[in-house]
């Protein structure tokens, strides 16, 4: 885990640390063998500079140990490319050693990625603006960030559970009320659930939560909420066996992929790694009963169900997911190995699919790198940079894994050429605290910005603190700014978020969908903190609690298209509830006032029949001059907002 992990930055008290080094350590890195081994002779870690004359590989002829002279005449440092072969030869492949100066496969320009939310406005990487005076509010991010679809869905089987119950049925505005006090209890200690609703506080220091008084929310309603709340629809003659069980999550999952894909698009950088969902009761492959697949891992803090995914390099927002099931299950189902293809390479293609032929860089750790990964995206049109262990095949290590590199920072590389002589594949030796090995499509080995770290060292008799730093190539830079993105993910929901931690539950596939619903409140999360950038005024904490509030309080019921006494879960024709709630693109009441008449608001004739006269507005549109536009209401029996949405939002009701 540590490798993932090097270039966050720490804060200490104190005053903040510089790039001033020891004499001896300048002296080294002025003359070390790294730089002379795959730089233009002259060349320093940071800043990057153009190299001044040719760079870097001695051809074999040339006298062994030695290196152009540098510009500044002085004798140069014995070159590590004196005792590195020019080839090394993997499975049939051949590599030639060498830096390289140039980006491999061409340069990949930054893009910036972006969210369309329901009602069509597009939220830009630190741009988040609507106009003077209007912000989006933490309810706002998370309905960007849950599908609709998802929450029709929810409502119609929660409905259908409680009628067999004898119970009231659900509507949309009460699911989003679930869910804000399903987050609202993240935020309190307790031992029990129904703690949260003691109208008498244990302490005469604490306040009870009373959450019955304070949310509107019985707990008689919160227990059949919690017990008949369902994510998929599983079918009617479902049995005991993975795939029925599975069957339990997998309408929720597939409801996120399809939203990602068509909503969000993400930067120039795709991070792959995979997430685990806390889960320590009954199940396992080897028993029918219970969660179907269980996965216990050294390096995770939490053993339970497993689930691959992939994330923007820059934001972190979850892009596509993955279940990981059985062996058994995937062979039944063709999702299994791919031409004979290794099964971490099959994942990533899939993982990474609905972004083929952008050029965009995908950055995995070593259970999909490989050079038949970095091949296989290389043909998709994506480029790869991975860290080698274990999957060597056609990659140097025999040869890497010998090099005399100990210092810090030191690298080394190979390249794989076309019948061209173009590089098109990239191998690097890195060394940091232990020796790394790279696969790469993308970037170079140019200098990059070093990675600083602060570390308390004993220095005579007193201990202080001391900043070491260690040069990287750009390609090292470019993946350890993204690799770490699914990892602060995971961190957002099970540290601060906490949902898993908090709710207690005997079902498996209550406590999966819950991890789910929490990415998507951490995606919620993280589009806040990417479009307001510096000028975000929230915590994650405290975002948590705003978005509690608002979803509690929602007027998803209230307001939007729904027809006059048609009931917000009245299913439609075929059988799912009515899409009218207000959610999207949807008319809500003006807050414009009278002229001297404050308690009555502004009324203007509709934009489409120019005949009535109305309150009601649309709450994605304004003209030309930031008016409101008003249209006639469902209660009049005019079709004039169907009209609108049709026109204008391509919207078909």
């Amino acid at each position: 885990m540590y490798n993932k992990f090097q270039t966050l930055t720490s804060a200490y008290t104190g005053p903040a640390p510089t790039h001033e080094l020891p004499p001896e350590v300048a002296a080294a890195e002025e003359g070390s063998q790294v730089t002379q081994a795959s730089q233009p002779a002259g060349a320093t870690c940071h800043p990057p500079v153009p190299p001044p004359t040719p760079p870097i590989f001695v051809p074999p002829a040339a006298t062994p140990g030695t290196s152009p002279p540098p510009a500044s005449g002085r004798a140069p440092s014995p070159s590590p490319l004196a005792g590195v072969p020019a080839t090394a030869t993997a499975h049939g492949r051949t590599w030639e050693a060498g830096a390289v100066n140039e980006p491999v496969g061409g340069p990949v320009p930054r893009q910036a990625w972006s969210v369309r939310t329901p009602g069509g406005e597009v939220i830009h990487e630190d741009g988040d603006t609507l106009g003077p005076g209007r912000t989006r509010k933490p309810f706002d991010y998370f309905m960007a960030m849950f599908p609709v679809d998802q929450l029709v869905r929810m409502v119609r089987l929660t409905s259908a559970k409680l009628r067999t119950r004898r119970m009231q049925q659900t509507t949309a505005g009460e699911v989003l009320k679930f869910i804000g006090v399903t987050l609202l209890a993240t935020r309190y200690e307790f031992g029990a659930r129904a703690d949260l609703w003691a109208t008498k506080a244990r302490n005469k220091y604490m306040q009870a939560p009373a959450f019955g008084e304070r949310t509107g929310m019985p707990r008689s309603r919160f227990d059949a909420l919690w017990s008949s709340v369902t994510f998929s629809e599983q079918a009617a003659d479902a049995d005991d066996s993975e795939g029925s069980r599975w069957q339990l999550i997998n309408e929720f999952v597939s409801a996120i992929n399809s939203h990602r894909a068509a909503r969000v698009s993400p930067s120039d950088l795709i991070c792959v790694d995979e997430s685990m969902c806390k889960w320590y009761g009954q199940g396992g492959h080897w028993i029918l009963r219970g969660l179907p697949m269980y996965v216990a891992i050294d390096r995770k803090p939490e053993n339970g169900c497993e689930i691959q995914d992939a994330a923007c390099g820059r934001s972190g927002i979850m892009l596509n997911l993955s279940v990981v099931t059985t062996a058994e299950h995937r062979k039944d189902t063709g999702t299994g190995h791919e031409d004979d293809l290794p099964h971490g390479t099959t994942v990533l293609k899939k993982l990474v699919a609905p972004w083929a032929g952008t050029k965009r860089v995908v950055c995995a750790d070593s259970y999909f790198a490989s050079v038949t990964a970095a091949e296989q995206l290389l043909g998709m049109g994506l480029r790869f940079i991975g860290v080698v262990k274990t999957a060597t095949r056609g990659y140097p290590m025999s040869t890497l894994s010998v090099l005399p590199l100990e210092g810090r920072g030191e690298h080394i590389s190979y390249t794989q050429k076309t019948a061209d002589g173009v590089a098109d594949m990239l191998a690097v030796l890195w060394v940091d605290r232990e020796r790394r090995y790279f696969i790469s499509t993308a970037s170079c080995t140019l200098p990059g910005r070093p990675c600083d770290r602060v570390r308390w060292r004993q220095v005579g008799d007193h201990a202080e603190r001391l900043v070491l730093t260690v040069p990287q190539p750009l390609v090292m830079k470019t993946y350890y700014q993204c690799c770490a993105q699914i990892d602060r993910h995971n961190r957002c929901r099970q540290d601060d978020l906490r949902l898993e931690h908090k709710l207690v539950t005997h079902d498996w596939s209550m406590r999966v969908n819950l991890s789910l619903l929490g990415m998507c409140v951490v995606d919620a999360w993280l589009l806040y903190a990417g479009a307001r950038g510096p000028a975000a005024a929230l915590t994650q904490n405290q975002f948590y609690e705003d978005l509690a509030a608002q979803l509690i309080d929602n007027t998803y019921d209230s307001v939007g298209l729904r027809q006059r006494g048609v009931p917000g879960a009245v299913a439609g024709s075929d059988g799912a509830p009515v899409v009218c709630f207000g959610v999207g693109v949807h008319l809500t009441p003006t807050l414009k006032r009278r002229k001297g008449d404050s308690d009555h608001r502004a009324q203007r004739d509709c934009r489409v029949c120019k005949s009535g006269r109305t309150t009601l507005v649309c709450s994605s549109c304004r003209d030309g001059t930031g008016v409101d536009l008003f249209f006639c209401g469902p209660k009049t029996g005019r079709g004039c907002f169907h009209v609108h949405l049709r026109e204008v939002h391509e919207i078909d009701v």
